[in-house]
């Protein structure tokens, strides 16, 4: 196991246990006792979770956002091939939504290059890829989320107001087991239902790590939403795309 899975376990062990020793970890990935302590001094400096009586805790859900150069290696090959399906959706002359998270930020390596569209964006390394490929993009500006490499909060809200998009695309920290999704971020949270209000379609990636999880945060059902590009074949809504 990559040391990025092993990390991402960790922390997905955390999210139902709330406490765990370092031994249970050990035993539990079948990891070596040496390797679980550096993971999770490792994670501690990154302030993901905190070291505890020979093992670790559970962060406070409003402090538990991984940082966006961590996330971005989370399950890669999966988040592109959804990232692949979702910029099919794209036609000319689109204008876009294209959030902050990691999953959505695949999606600039499958935009052509000069692409007849226009790009709205809350994330400074989406509008900087694409202005690389010289795609037309807009900046949101606003809060700056230190963590995610983004914008949000009412500045944010407000220049959006300013747009008609066909369509948004996004991804959150999950789904819970009433298909809500869900994030830690509040501000992220506001600036993702404000773009879905003034959108003519709402495409949601998530693949299928994501499912069943917890956090602060209500977005939206995923029932709500027009199509869900996801690779969890369990999934029961009709709006899901199926990606093998």
């Amino acid at each position: 196991m990559l040391k990025e899975e092993r990390q991402e376990k960790i922390l997905e062990i955390l999210e139902e246990e709330n406490y765990i020793t370092a031994v249970k970890l050990a035993k539990t990935l079948y990891a070596s006792l040496p390797t679980i302590r550096r993971d999770l001094n490792e994670l501690a400096r990154k302030e993901l979770i905190i070291r505890h009586h020979g093992g670790a805790k559970k962060i406070n859900p409003d402090k538990a956002v991984m940082p966006v150069e961590f996330r971005k290696t989370v399950n890669y090959k999966e988040k592109r091939k959804l990232c692949e399906c979702a910029v099919k959706l794209i036609k000319d002359d689109y204008i876009v939504f294209i959030d902050a998270s990691t999953t959505t930020l695949q999606m600039v390596d499958f935009i052509p290059p000069n692409s007849p569209i226009t790009v709205v964006t809350n994330s400074i390394l989406v509008s900087s890829m694409l202005t690389k490929k010289g795609v037309k993009n807009y900046l949101t500006g606003g809060e700056l989320q230190q963590n995610s490499m983004c914008y949000a909060g009412v500045f944010s809200e407000n220049f959006i107001k300013n747009f008609n998009f066909n369509a948004v695309f996004f991804s959150c920290h999950g789904v819970d087991e009433k298909l809500n999704i869900v994030d830690t971020s509040l501000l992220e949270t506001s600036l993702r239902k404000a773009v879905i209000s003034q959108s003519e379609r709402s495409v949601f990636l998530c693949d299928g790590s994501k499912f069943n999880v917890k956090a602060p945060y209500n977005l939206i059902n995923l029932n709500e939403i027009d199509f869900v590009i996801t690779n969890n074949n369990l999934v029961d809504i009709k709006n899901a795309i199926i990606v093998k």
